[in-house]
């Protein structure tokens, strides 16, 4: 029977060195979780066509199938150097980079994307593939960006009470227990006068429930700390996850029109954070 950790983990790669930043973050996952590693190449050859006629798809030359065999064939090696036992796949999917890594993805455990690529045809770019994987993923989705280390192994994850923020505080606990780390849950409120108190309580208690909820649901025992501040909820949680392994937030929050695929609070952290950060989608 699959559980949803020993589901695959699916990893963008398109030869850049963020993309290798990316491979190496999902092989530790997929280390951890004992599942197995699909490596994924988008190879797509839109060109224009004649005036008016709209675009036109080429069929890939047979130096852009053998670079992309040859990215995918050098994922694979890495990989295996740095996990012998992992079990690693590869496909060349001729779709574009997003399209490609949500489909190899449906079924997914975890689907991950370095944060800018070559920015070529046929490349994982990352502004574009990492925002549309993010917002339409179907299961939890990891960006990437260059970061130094391993930090400081907390799992840091935005709390607002939510559906979805109550998702990624499960995500985080869960994660935790794969670490054995510790959680920070953090939770932002607005001043509405000359004091905060009343406010900062509020939220606190909030948080606390969440937490609460969480534990009851996961089973968790990971030491969970609460971090409550005024602002911006991206700026509170980008500033509480300097240090921190992994940023976790719910794809919407409570301020967010339902409608939209990526609320505000998750666009930005994805924006300004220095760290991975995992959007969840319930």
């Amino acid at each position: 029977m699959t559980t949803e950790q020993s589901k695959p983990i699916v990893v963008g790669v398109d030869g850049s060195p963020d993309s290798g930043i990316a491979l190496d973050w999902a092989v530790a996952e997929a280390t951890l979780r004992g599942a197995p590693l699909y490596a994924v190449y988008g190879l797509w050859m839109p060109i224009a066509a004649a005036p008016f006629g709209g675009a036109a798809v080429l069929p890939p030359s047979d130096e852009l199938r053998a670079y992309a065999t040859e990215v995918l064939d050098a994922a694979r090696q890495r990989a295996k150097d740095a996990a012998p036992d992992l079990d690693v796949d590869t496909f060349l999917v001729l779709r574009p980079p997003a399209q490609a890594l949500l489909d190899v993805a449906r079924d997914a455990g975890l689907v991950v994307a370095g944060s800018r690529g070559l920015g070529t045809i046929g490349a994982l770019v990352l502004g574009s593939v990492s925002g549309r994987v993010a917002a339409h993923a179907t299961c939890p989705a990891v960006v990437v960006p260059p970061h130094e280390g391993a930090g400081d192994g907390s799992i840091v994850v935005g709390v607002d009470g939510s559906a979805l923020g109550d998702a990624a505080l499960r995500f985080a606990l869960t994660e935790a227990g794969l670490r054995a780390a510790r959680v920070v849950a953090v939770g932002a409120f607005r001043m509405r006068g000359h004091t905060t108190a009343p406010e900062q309580q509020e939220t606190e208690e909030l948080v606390i429930a969440a937490v609460e909820r969480a534990r009851t649901a996961t089973g968790s025992t990971a030491d969970v700390s609460v971090v409550v501040a005024p602002g911006y909820p991206a700026e509170v949680i980008v500033e509480a996850a300097a240090d921190a392994s992994l940023v976790v937030v719910g794809s919407r929050g409570r301020g967010d029109v339902r409608s939209m695929l990526l609320g505000s609070t998750s666009r930005a952290v994805l924006h300004q954070a220095a760290r991975p950060v995992a959007v969840i989608h319930g």
